[in-house]
């Protein structure tokens, strides 16, 4: 009888400690639901890797707001933002995510995949070569689905030639 008194207590024991441990199973299951609800919280807040601190330097040096000089032939604005390009070039309007490779050779390259924009230009890739220098911006483009420029001459209606300047933010 004493060997089964000693195991009572020693169960009751076990039993009250767990109710007073802070982490049971209930507690840790509400832990854990509050931690994937502020993990999806950024999801949903949009926070994602194309902020300002985690672009490399070749997307820094682009991102902003260009736009061409007044009485140039191609009117535009483009705005970076992060990997996104939206763009108005002569009132169309376009929007692109956008890959650089600051790298390549002889000339640093930038494909436009678009998202959206005029006719069937959308789902395809406009291949640019590019410079930066200070504040312009210079890039030759192909027509969606083109070749890509081998430099900065415009050619017809296959390379525009995009001179622009930064704007100063408002």
């Amino acid at each position: 009888m004493f060997f089964v008194n000693d195991l009572e207590r020693v169960f009751h024991r076990r039993v009250s400690l767990e109710k007073s441990d802070p982490m049971t199973v209930s507690s840790w299951i509400r832990w854990s639901a509050l931690a994937l609800m502020a993990l999806s919280l950024g999801n949903i807040t949009g926070a994602k890797g194309d902020d300002a601190s985690t672009l490399s330097p070749a997307f820094k040096s682009v991102q902003g707001v260009w736009r061409t000089d007044e009485g140039d032939i191609l009117d535009s604005k483009w705005t970076f933002k992060g990997e996104e390009l939206k763009a108005s070039v002569n009132g169309t309007d376009y929007a692109a995510k956008v890959k650089i490779d600051d790298k390549a050779k002889p000339h640093p390259t930038m494909d436009l995949e678009l998202t959206d924009g005029p006719g069937d230009a959308k789902g395809k890739t406009a291949k640019a070569i590019y410079k930066v220098e200070g504040e312009k911006l210079i890039v030759a483009v192909s027509v969606p689905g083109g070749d890509r420029p081998t430099d900065y001459e415009p050619s017809g209606d296959e390379i525009h030639l995009f001179e622009m300047k930064k704007q100063k933010a408002d």
